[in-house]
């Protein structure tokens, strides 16, 4: 039963990022275009943003944040499965004082990492975002 749920757990995740991502703009009048909706600038050339050293910086960043925050995502999935499995251990315990220790425990741990494997996410996001920010006065 665990090697299917783990096999199920993996295809999932496969399926859902083997399929490439599609972005798509619309070019809207600025008279339709809602207020609330981000504007694209485009970069004119001999600027500080036009660098392709700049741009590839950027991409190598964005990559690798990406990696890191889908192996996150990843483990906090897992680390969920294993949450559910000792709440089951602590729920048909039935009484019996080795496995409610083993369900406590593995409850505990198991929140443990999710909460480390949270923080750790909200991290590598902020620090991607400390280190995209562009400088307007750097040179």
């Amino acid at each position: 039963m665990i090697k299917k749920l783990f096999l199920t757990v993996l295809a999932a995740i496969f399926f859902s990022t083997a399929v490439p991502t599609v972005l798509a703009a619309i070019q809207l009048d600025e008279g339709m275009r809602p207020s609330n909706l981000p504007t694209f600038e485009v970069v004119e050339e001999g600027t500080s943003e036009d660098n392709p050293e700049t741009r590839a910086t950027q991409t190598l960043i964005l990559f690798v944040g990406n990696l890191v925050s889908q192996f996150l995502l990843f483990a906090g999935a897992i680390t969920i499965i294993f949450l559910i499995i000792a709440g089951g251990n602590y729920i048909f315990a039935f009484g019996k004082d080795q496995l409610i220790e083993k369900g406590k425990k593995g409850m505990v741990w198991s929140l443990a990492g999710l909460i480390i494997i949270m923080l750790s996410y909200a991290m590598v996001q902020g620090v991607i975002q400390i280190i995209l920010q562009v400088d307007e006065n750097a040179n």
